[in-house]
């Protein structure tokens, strides 16, 4: 035979199941956070300076943890002392039209006075930037996310006039600001 219970038993034994439940609900929430933590700061690391930077190029073909990084990204302001007139040309490495011709006013914006924009025949995910004199446009890596320096560029890859440039970039997908501004 079953003993009935008293209305405070029945209260607490009530309260206690409620205690419970929200326990279990906020232990559910604070373990669902971590884990967006972890995902969010996978391959990630602290160099000395305290910054924190992408550590594979495999995160950052995930769409979701890419996103995250490009809302992160500050652009760093050019020196004073920047050469604004050299010669830059800025290629399309995208299957996005008009991604040179949007670089080309972001640097005439940033006060760069001597730049053209043109196609690429091919395509990159990652920017690639040719300089034809060393520390020519140095600057011009922080416009970019992780930036590949060449030492020779094949001239036969674009209809552009490329012989008086002092810098040449092939702006690559992780880059391309017209289709992720």
């Amino acid at each position: 035979m079953k003993k009935k219970q008293s209305a405070t038993g029945l209260f607490f034994s009530m309260f206690l199941r409620a205690i419970v439940v929200i326990l279990a609900i906020v232990i559910v929430c604070l373990v669902v956070a971590l884990i967006r933590s972890l995902i969010h700061n996978k391959g990630k690391n602290t160099d000395d300076t305290g910054t924190s930077a992408v550590a594979s190029t495999e995160i950052q073909d995930d769409p979701l943890i890419t996103a995250k990084a490009t809302e992160a990204v500050t652009e760093k302001p050019a020196p004073a002392d920047v050469n604004h007139a050299i010669k830059i040309v800025v290629l399309n490495g995208t299957s996005t039209n008009g991604v040179a011709g949007a670089w080309k006013e972001k640097l005439n914006n940033e006060g760069y006075t001597s730049v053209e924009a043109a196609n690429y025949s091919g395509s990159t995910g990652k920017s690639l930037i040719y300089r034809k004199t060393d520390g020519a446009g140095t600057e011009l890596d922080a416009y970019l996310k992780e930036p590949q320096v060449i030492e020779n560029f094949d001239s036969s890859n674009t209809d552009a006039d490329i012989s008086d440039a002092d810098v040449i970039i092939v702006i690559g997908k992780n880059d391309d600001i017209v289709s992720n501004p």
